[in-house]
């Protein structure tokens, strides 16, 4: 199932730089999602999983839907990342999904402030971290918190899509500490859908046998 191949060093990154330039698109168009991917380069999938991710964790003003369409990348990247692949592989219908640049812009005004107070504290700690079944665990570990991210019920997108994005940036610059907390943040996200669901379930047998 996994490649066999040796670890290696991660790229390291600073995404608050990366994605400052993604809200920094001419005004008035809309870019393509495989326009944004290029821009991601070395570290496409774990950028990209911190693309989709962030903003789902940050509340905004955004449409119904958006959990779902921000959900379904985060799983092909997940299995990307599991499998050992480095390269942003989407269907073609995703990377022609078009985003006004007016939201990349919003994106980015949110998120960035926000990166740039935590990467103060991100630097390299723990051996693990460098490792490619860190890397492949990682993978795992987001593709069952995309699941709950692409639910369209409450409580069951935030908190996953936030662990999501605290795993990959901890990969980014083999931060091992920064991997664990989003660790435990994706698994409490995880109970907290589960107990979401499950409340939606009761709910609408309830709703049901009230009305039948």
């Amino acid at each position: 199932m996994f490649k066999n191949r040796k670890p290696k060093l991660l790229d390291t990154a600073f995404v608050s730089e990366i994605l400052e330039k993604v809200g920094q698109k001419q005004k008035g168009g809309k870019t393509k999602i495989s326009e944004l991917m290029e821009d991601f380069h070395e570290n496409g999938i774990l950028l990209a999983m911190i693309f989709f991710s962030l903003p789902v964790a940050i509340p905004l003003p955004y449409p119904p839907g958006f959990t779902t369409v921000m959900g379904i990348p985060l799983m092909i990247l997940s299995i990307q990342m599991l499998l050992g692949n480095k390269k942003v592989s989407l269907p073609q219908k995703i990377n022609d999904y078009e985003l006004k640049n007016s939201t990349l812009r919003a994106i980015s005004d949110k998120v960035v402030p926000r990166l740039v107070s935590v990467e103060k504290y991100v630097k390299p700690r723990f051996s693990f971290a460098k490792s490619v079944y860190c890397e492949q665990f990682i993978g795992f570990i987001s593709l069952l918190a995309a699941f709950s991210v692409a639910l369209p019920i409450p409580l069951t997108n935030a908190i996953p899509a936030l662990g999501i994005a605290v795993m990959a940036l901890g990969l980014l610059n083999r931060d091992g500490l920064v991997i664990i907390v989003g660790f435990f943040i994706t698994v409490i996200g995880l109970l907290v859908a589960i107990g979401a669901v499950l409340a939606s379930w009761v709910a609408i047998k309830y709703i049901f046998h009230s009305i039948f």
